[in-house]
């Protein structure tokens, strides 16, 4: 039982950077989504504006 309770403050930091560390990842997965959509977007007008100079 004094194991138990001696590690708990190690389990408790350990579930904080660990959730820490989700978030981040979470975030940064949204980011490089929202980017590529971006770039996606970006490819397409330049498409069509090199067939607009085409013309």
């Amino acid at each position: 039982m004094s194991i138990l309770i001696a590690l708990f403050p190690l389990f408790l930091w350990l579930s904080i950077v660990g959730a820490i560390i989700y978030f981040i990842v979470r975030k940064v997965k949204r980011s490089r989504k929202a980017l590529e959509e971006r770039i996606e977007v970006l490819e397409r007008n330049q498409a069509v504006v090199k067939d607009k100079n085409e013309f």
